[in-house]
């Protein structure tokens, strides 16, 4: 159905009023069509019960004192004239209202227990009503009482006419009503359409305007301004990324070219070119390493979708890490000592808790002087188990820790120049951690170490 939206308002709101209105207008013609019929036949109950009175004991039924009923009835006005008419019980003519002259009322068959019934004379509606003339506890005939029922009829074809006629101007008036008032309901769609209309991805600081009223409409246009902002906020930070992924893949590009033209501008001594090409072979080490991480950091999304969980032995996984690191700490005389104790097991992806465990202890090695000692430790936490990470190293400034965890973010960098590293081993931490629901805490000291806490469900 392609209304506008206030005009689907409006017709499902006239739709559930017409059947409300609907059903009152029955319930108001049968309330008055019964009140009326329900008058017609106490007349009738009445004229029936008297006339039984005034027949003869029979056989045959007569009226007693006819001539006198006559003259009753030429001194009464009569507003409702009464038919009155006595058969035997094979619905033969006994006596008659003079009234009927040649006309007889219908009979109906046995009486008992049969209620008043609509029926014509002379192409007029009556209303009569049949019961039985009992003598000696037997029924010997039927009473048959008529009444005119024409202006009965005439007030329900008139009410009806009314209700029917009534019922589409009530309609087509609630249909006005509702689409003006839905019109009005709506208003501030038009304008959240219209702002959301101007918001682009070099405009996105524009809010909605908040309706004053605190309905659903303000619930609505809180939750879109909340997510423009998460919006803005994301492509924020994906400017920031792109211009730090930028300049880091840039550094190295710059080094090689530097080191290539200074080896093509006069001949070199063979133990010249392998130095530039050893330079510039860690040059493309470092750049194959941060798009590496580039890489990781973009297939997060895909991976979360096939999370392999499964039951690892967390002692074992950090052995696995420490073994790839060998040449490391071994070099720079670097001791690691892993708490004793039964093998914890956890329920999680085994490709990224290896790469949480392999950037948290990289960064422990890298930052831990010579001849250091970094301590592993595991340990229960209710229903958790927390695995602790603690170096000697160079610390992190306290206002600093708010952001290690920020892609290409590197705490005071200029100063450790010497410490190789793409700012991106920790945000991989944070990432994955996130989608495999592992607490990260951190709490360092300049100078004196730094401690990382994996806080792993069990």
């Amino acid at each position: 159905m392609n209304l506008p939206f206030k005009d689907r308002i409006a017709l499902y709101y006239v739709l559930t009023t017409a059947a409300l209105v609907l059903a009152a207008y029955l319930v108001v013609f049968g309330v008055v069509r019964h009140q009326v019929f329900t008058d017609l036949d106490a007349n009738l109950r009445f004229e029936a019960a008297k006339h039984l009175g005034e027949l003869t004991a029979g056989p045959p039924l007569r009226f007693a004192n006819k001539a006198e009923w006559q003259e009753r009835e030429h001194r009464e006005v009569q507003v409702n004239p009464v038919f009155i008419q006595v058969t035997d019980l094979q619905g033969n003519l006994l006596d008659r209202s003079p009234n009927l002259t040649r006309d007889r009322l219908a009979v109906e068959g046995p009486a008992t227990g049969r209620g008043p019934l609509n029926s014509t004379l002379r192409g007029q509606a009556i209303r009569q009503v049949q019961v039985p003339v009992v003598r000696g506890g037997q029924p010997v005939g039927y009473l048959l009482a008529g009444i005119s029922s024409e202006a009965a009829q005439h007030v329900l074809a008139s009410l009806r006419l009314v209700l029917l006629a009534s019922f589409p101007v009530v309609l087509l008036a609630l249909f006005a009503g509702a689409r003006l008032l839905a019109g009005r309901s709506i208003a501030p769609l038009t304008q959240f359409t219209a702002t959301a209309n101007r918001i682009t991805r070099s405009n996105l600081t524009e809010r909605l305007a908040l309706p004053a009223r605190p309905d659903e409409l303000h619930t609505l246009a809180t939750a879109i301004n909340g997510l423009l902002a998460r919006v803005e906020q994301a492509v924020e930070r994906e400017k920031q990324f792109t211009a730090d992924a930028s300049h880091e893949l840039r550094t190295p590009l710059a080094v090689l070219r530097g080191t290539l033209e200074v080896l093509v501008r006069k001949p070199r001594t063979p133990a010249e070119y392998v130095e530039k090409i050893g330079l510039g072979i860690q040059e493309i080490d470092r750049l194959t390493h941060l798009v590496e991480q580039l890489l990781v950091l973009a297939r997060f999304e895909n991976h979360a979708k096939n999370l392999a969980r499964q039951a690892l032995p967390l002692r074992a996984c950090i052995h696995d890490v420490l073994y790839r690191h060998r040449a490391e700490l071994v070099a720079r005389r670097i001791r690691v000592d892993v708490a004793d104790g039964p093998d914890a097991t956890v329920v999680a992806d085994p490709f990224l808790v290896d790469l949480i465990l392999d950037n948290v202890l990289a960064n422990a090695v890298k930052y831990s002087p010579a001849g250091s000692t970094i301590a592993v430790g595991l340990a229960p936490r209710g229903p958790r188990l927390a695995c602790t990470v603690t170096d000697q190293g160079i610390g992190i400034a306290p206002h600093e820790l708010a952001h290690i965890f920020t892609p290409l973010y590197r705490a005071d960098a200029l100063a450790h120049k010497h410490i190789g590293g793409t700012g991106l081993g920790l945000s991989i931490v944070a990432k994955a951690s996130a989608l495999l629901g592992i607490g990260v805490g951190v709490q360092s000291e300049l100078g004196v170490g730094t401690t990382f806490t994996l806080d792993f469900p069990e």
